[in-house]
């Protein structure tokens, strides 16, 4: 931060902080909830040493003005990769400091222009049978009639299995991508330090180094897969992405599109057997169910907190952020706020308006976001269709408590 004046801190909204990102809570909403209310709903947060920004036209502000509100944050938001005593951190910086998303333009135009013809809502559709297809053969392992965690034994297989299809990775290989993806995510988690996020640089540079044999292998010999067509395409500017750039992307794409897919499965499932009238709905109507996953996308999106750093002084109400801090914006707060959706914590497909901001807003709106909607949606169509008698398990489900990004489902019991 700019200032060495330690901001004030409304002190409930500093215990309710303290337990939200501190694992002492499974359900985050009703924290989100009273974050949100509490003063001018922008709190500033010891854990995650940001300022956490709560309601929905402050969030979708943070996303609109990225001259005001830099993505430029990565050196900011972890201070344990500045240690430039370990060689696995400045490798891993000297890589994870070109994703784009921490870029402002003009760096985050030519990167991001690289995938202007790949993430298309006609370009994804050729891959709608390779989904369906891994998603038969993964759930073909387990036997109708008994219970079983869907998450870890499914919804993190399926995701891992589609993205390293598309990328032409071979099969042999879809477990450690599952084990690096983990890693990677983990180090852009601010709560994630210590010997934990050492073990998440390790894993991460592991990714890299296999990426950076696949992107050799595909420059020799193209074939017809993503990493192909990316070596291939030229950005904006004319040129095309350096090797290492193309890994620094490659790794956000496989976290992306993993861990994201995973939680919105276990959010899906979730949601629709928790409301058999609208489940009833959805399966007697195909249509719907699109409509539902944008439903369930606003009451608990995959990514709970961006981070942005302001440019400049900048008032919320009545706090003053100053220039050269850190924000959180919370879109998972920012979607159930009452000034913007009515009955905001209820679950209704037939919203007639259902702006969210689960894929945020602005330049850095989620580029994978058409196909994360494909495979969720072929996924659960396929679950829906195939299996008459789903029900919820009668295990308790089990969110994730260890970190303040992303607060998926860690156990989700189902009986097929």
């Amino acid at each position: 931060m700019a200032t060495d004046t330690k901001p004030a801190v409304h002190p409930r909204a500093a215990t309710v902080m303290a337990d939200l990102f501190g694992g002492a809570l499974e359900d985050p909403f009703p924290a989100y909830n009273e974050l949100r209310e509490l003063g001018d709903g922008v709190h500033w947060s010891e854990q995650l040493q940001a300022y956490l920004v709560c309601r929905y036209d402050d969030v979708r502000f943070l996303g609109s003005d990225h001259r005001r509100f830099s993505s430029d944050v990565f050196y900011d938001s972890a201070p344990s990769w500045h240690d430039n005593t370990n060689p696995e951190h400045l490798r891993f910086v000297d890589t994870a400091s070109l994703l784009f998303m921490f870029s402002d333009p003009p760096t985050h135009t030519r990167i991001r222009s690289s995938f202007r013809h790949v993430f298309t809502p006609r370009s994804i559709a050729q891959w709608e049978t390779t989904i369906r297809k891994v998603t038969e053969d993964l759930i073909s392992r387990y036997s109708r009639g008994r219970e079983f965690d869907i998450m870890p034994g499914f919804a993190a297989d399926v995701p891992v299995a589609i993205i390293a299809s598309i990328l032409g990775v071979p099969d042999e290989a879809r477990a450690k991508f599952r084990e690096w993806s983990y890693g990677f995510a983990s180090t852009f988690d601010p709560v994630v330090q210590g010997d934990m996020r050492d073990t998440a640089i390790a894993a991460s540079l592991e990714l890299f180094e296999y990426l950076r044999s696949l992107i050799d292998e595909r420059s020799v010999a193209p074939k017809d897969d993503l990493i192909s067509e990316l070596i291939r395409t030229e950005t904006v500017s004319g040129d095309r992405l350096q090797d290492i750039e193309l890994v620094a992307q490659l790794a956000l794409l496989l976290v992306a599109g993993n861990e994201t897919t995973t939680s919105l499965i276990g959010s899906g499932l979730t949601y629709l057997l928790e409301h058999p009238t609208t489940l009833a709905e959805v399966r007697a109507d195909p249509d719907m169910l699109p409509v539902a996953i944008e439903e369930i996308l606003r009451l608990d999106p995959p990514l709970h907190l961006a981070l942005r750093k302001t440019t400049e002084e900048t008032r919320f109400g009545n706090t003053v952020v100053p220039a050269g801090a850190i924000l959180a914006p919370c879109l998972a707060a920012a979607n159930r706020d009452p000034r913007r959706f009515d009955a905001p914590n209820e679950f209704d497909i037939h919203r007639s308006d259902n702006k969210h901001l689960a894929f945020y807003n602005g330049i850095h709106f989620c580029v994978g976001a058409p196909l994360g909607r494909l495979e969720v949606r072929v996924v659960l169509r396929y679950i829906l269709d195939n299996f008459p008698e789903l029900r919820l398990g009668s295990a308790p489900a089990q969110r994730r408590t260890n970190n303040a990004v992303a607060r998926g489902w860690a156990s989700r019991p189902v009986v097929l």
